[in-house]
């Protein structure tokens, strides 16, 4: 019994809505989307605030806090953790020589894993998929 699969909303930083270039603490654009086995859709630009320390990293959490996946070219230690308390999973994208990943390619991949037959175990949770991690074991006993 497979159930449907629930459409994710992902967070982008980017300097130009087209590569994962922006470090989360000091992008200025958060790009939002949504996206599900079929289809991708961009939703809003959000503009990050500035602040210090710690308060920037709560008030940019703050304001992707409604989306699953953070994709970013990089992000530190005390941020991460921030962003995860706020129930978001951080993505790295590292540039390839002096290439960024494109935010569409990352998308697409994104899609690629979530049309498979074994998700990895914090994607079939995100997407309510977790029934498939119970199938894996039954399968084993």
């Amino acid at each position: 019994m497979t159930t449907e699969m629930k459409k994710l909303k992902i967070a982008f930083s980017s300097s130009d809505g087209v590569t994962v270039d922006g470090h989360f603490g000091s992008c200025e654009q958060f790009y939002i989307y949504t996206v599900d086995a079929e289809k991708q859709q961009k939703l809003e630009v959000r503009q990050a605030t500035s602040g210090r320390g710690v308060e920037k990293n709560a008030i940019r959490a703050e304001l992707i806090s409604d989306c699953h996946l953070l994709f970013c070219a990089s992000i530190g230690g005390p941020a991460a953790a921030r962003v995860i308390r706020s129930g978001i999973y951080p993505m790295k994208c590292k540039p390839v020589g002096e290439t960024y990943p494109d935010i569409t390619e990352q998308l697409s991949l994104l899609q690629e894993r979530m049309q498979s037959e074994s998700l990895p175990p914090w994607l079939a949770k995100l997407t309510g998929q977790s029934e498939r991690l119970s199938n894996r074991f039954e399968a084993l006993a």
